[in-house]
C-alpha cells in the first residue's frame, strides 16, 4: 500500500511538473510558430495567431505617443522655415502612421516587411551579405527580455532586425487554450523617424 501510495504521489508530481513547464514553454512556443509563419508566408497561421485589430491600435498609440515625445524635444524657437516643417509634419504624420499600419499589420505586410524577402533582406543581398547570416538574423539575441507579466500575458521586448535603435514590446495573451499575439508597443523609433 505505502509503494503504491508513493508511486502515485510519484506520477501527480511529474504530471503537475509537466502541466507547469508545457505552460511556461508554451508562449515561446507561439513566438516560434509565428515567427516560422511570417518567413514561409502562412496567413492561415498568422490569423490564428495574431489579434490584428488590437495589435494595429497599440501600435498606433504608441507611435503617436514617440512622435510627440519627439515633437517635445524641438527647440523652443524655431525659425519660420522649421516651425512650418513642423506643423505640416505634426499634421501628416496620424495620417502616414494610418497608411503605414494599414500596408504592414497583416500577414501580407508582415511576411513583406518580416519575412525572407523584405525590403531591407534584400538590399543585404543586393550589397553581397547574406540576410540569414548577419548577427541581427539571430532572434534569441535581439530579445532583451521576456517574461510573465501575469497568468494570461507573456512580454516580449525585442530589438527590431534592421534598426537597432527600434525596440518593440509585444504581448501575447492566453485566450482560451491559445496564445495570440494581442499588443505590441513601438518603445523607440530609431533611426529612421
Amino acid at each position: 500500500m505505502l509503494r503504491f501510495a508513493s508511486r502515485a504521489l510519484n506520477v501527480i508530481v511529474l504530471t503537475g511538473a509537466l502541466l507547469v513547464a508545457g505552460y511556461t514553454l508554451s508562449p515561446l512556443a507561439t513566438a516560434y510558430a509565428l515567427n516560422g509563419a511570417i518567413k514561409a508566408g502562412d496567413a492561415a497561421t498568422m490569423n490564428t495567431l495574431v489579434d490584428w485589430a488590437s495589435v494595429r491600435t497599440s501600435l498606433r498609440s504608441s507611435i503617436l505617443q514617440r512622435l510627440d515625445e519627439k515633437a517635445l524635444a524641438r527647440p523652443d524657437n524655431p525659425g519660420w522655415l522649421q516651425s512650418v516643417k513642423y506643423t505640416l509634419t505634426d499634421a501628416v504624420s496620424p495620417y502616414m502612421v494610418d497608411h503605414l499600419l494599414s500596408q504592414r499589420v497583416s500577414p501580407e505586410g508582415f511576411t513583406e516587411y518580416m519575412g525572407p524577402h523584405s525590403p531591407k533582406a534584400e538590399a543585404a543581398r543586393a550589397a553581397g551579405l547574406d540576410p540569414d547570416t548577419m548577427p541581427s538574423a539571430n532572434v534569441m539575441k535581439r530579445i532583451r527580455r521576456a517574461n510573465f507579466t501575469d497568468l494570461t500575458h507573456f512580454q516580449i521586448e525585442i530589438v527590431d532586425r534592421w534598426d537597432d535603435g527600434k525596440v518593440f514590446l509585444a504581448t501575447l495573451q492566453l485566450q482560451g487554450v491559445l496564445w495570440r499575439l494581442a499588443n505590441v508597443q513601438m518603445l523607440s523609433l530609431g533611426e529612421g523617424a
